[in-house]
């Protein structure tokens, strides 16, 4: 079997946990744990003996000091067993080899596995969630972001942040605001991909990485979960309660290549989808606009709703979830209502409605006319259709 090594701190995570319950299927027979770990030292040794000292005698070692190490006391577990003329477990000639061959313990003290395990679960996991601890995420965040580094990959995170929980909690009660917090946690850790690391930043912040994702396709997978976790909702004593978010994204390396950095601007593009009324998801972004903006070169029908006007055609230049920019012969006072049909590749034209925010003319008698979707009953399916759209073209 050809070596392999885990690409991901998440699969490193899972190596750790496979290591662990091999090591307590037998833990007073090194020949029986031996034969567990034998898969995992077969597709990555240098790895697997680095976790396997630490979780024996909670000493790290290089991953080559680590499997020479191991190999000797496996020699040295053998020894044991002839000399005492029965099974040796792992722990014990660990523990001997560190203390008596190559000293590196001065006052060894052994722990259960069982209790370990469990000391390290509750280190690492929160304790309402399930999901990751904000200090066991860092650690693995910071190992992808040098992972990303070294192998020029792209990573994107993402930060959540219910809305309004503190109503949540002062209305119903903080066994409400737990279920709801749970509820999500499970939201994330169904809907996450296997490599994605999914973590509770504090309260109620979420935060989720997404490795060798680049920014747009993250806003996808982003999109999924804002989605789910905005249809959620939680019964309390009968009464049901409607749980939103709202998120921002950032990517390394085009945003910011520290761990910090990248913290900082997937809160800053929270902070903006918050300032946007709640329920939204923002890409961060140095510029000064809400919405992404793609090029889209269709011709367009318009209709003034303030004046009984014929249809007239005008020229589309670029469109975002929020507006569109049209070019045509005609100028509109500001807050004028246009009545818009939009053609979108592989989709029938769609009607929306848009007020007029901008008008520049030029010397072609030519007028950029800069219009925001309302938020209007008959318009929502179509924004949403245009924000789907988007999205698909950004990706």
């Amino acid at each position: 079997m050809t070596p392999k090594n885990p690409t991901s701190p998440s699969e490193i995570q899972i190596l750790q946990q496979n290591i662990l319950n091999a090591l307590s299927s037998a833990p007073g027979d090194f020949t029986a744990q031996c034969e567990q770990l034998h898969t995992f030292l077969n597709e990555n040794k240098k790895e697997a003996c680095k976790i396997i000292l630490y979780n024996l005698v909670q000493l790290k070692f290089t991953q080559d000091n680590a499997c020479e190490h191991w190999d000797a006391i496996v020699t040295h577990a053998k020894t044991l067993q002839s000399n005492l003329a029965r099974p040796v477990g792992l722990t014990t000639a660990a523990c001997d080899y560190f203390s008596t061959i190559q000293p590196s313990l001065e006052n060894p003290k052994l722990i259960e596995f069982a209790r370990y395990e469990e000391t390290l679960k509750s280190a690492h996991q929160d304790f309402l969630t399930g999901l990751l601890s904000r200090s066991a995420f860092q650690n693995l965040f910071e190992q992808e972001i040098s992972r990303a580094k070294r192998h020029k990959r792209n990573t994107t995170l993402i930060f959540f942040d219910l809305d309004n929980f503190k109503n949540i909690n002062d209305e119903y009660g903080h066994l409400a605001g737990d279920e709801a917090l749970k509820q999500v946690g499970d939201i994330f850790s169904h809907s996450k991909r296997k490599e994605d690391i999914a973590c509770r930043f504090g309260g109620d912040e979420f935060v989720i990485l997404l490795p060798e994702t680049n920014k747009f396709m993250g806003l996808l997978v982003g999109k999924k979960l804002h989605d789910r976790i905005n249809k959620l909702t939680i019964n309390i004593k009968g009464t049901d309660i409607s749980v939103s978010c709202s998120a921002g994204l950032a990517s390394f390396p085009l945003d910011n290549e520290t761990p910090e950095g990248l913290v900082d601007c997937a809160d800053r593009a929270l902070y903006q989808a918050k300032s946007r009324g709640k329920h939204a998801i923002c890409l961060f972004s140095e510029e000064k606009r809400t919405f992404t903006r793609i090029e889209l070169k269709r011709d367009v029908k318009i209709r003034s709703l303030l004046i009984h006007e014929n249809e007239d055609s005008s020229k589309c230049s670029n469109i975002s979830e929020g507006g569109i920019l049209i070019t045509c012969s005609s100028s509109f006072d500001i807050g004028t209502r246009i009545e818009l049909l939009i053609p979108l590749q592989h989709k029938a034209s769609m009607t929306i409605i848009g007020s007029v925010v901008r008008v520049e003319k030029f010397d072609t008698d030519l007028y950029d006319i800069g219009l925001s979707f309302l938020s209007l009953n008959s318009s929502v399916k179509s924004t949403e259709t245009i924000a789907e759209y988007v999205l698909q073209q950004l990706a």
